[in-house]
């Protein structure tokens, strides 16, 4: 075999493998891209629980201290 089919060979093969590689990173980067904005999404919602639970248990106080307010 001819050392520069095998070099032409192998040249082809490392540009396709460079070209996998670098589509790979692009996905690895979209991908973190994407938990992270669910991470966030994850975090506004739980603050906005907390939030909304916090009103709830105010909400709660105030209609017992009325309640025993009628006594």
């Amino acid at each position: 075999m001819d050392v520069n089919i095998i070099i032409s060979t192998l040249q082809r093969k490392v540009s396709e493998l460079t070209l996998a590689n670098t589509m790979l990173e692009a996905k690895v980067i979209d991908l973190t891209n994407q938990v992270n904005q669910l991470n966030t999404i994850n975090q506004e919602k739980s603050s906005e629980n907390a939030i909304n639970g916090n009103e709830d248990q105010t909400q709660k106080l105030n209609d017992s201290k009325r309640d025993s307010d009628d006594f």
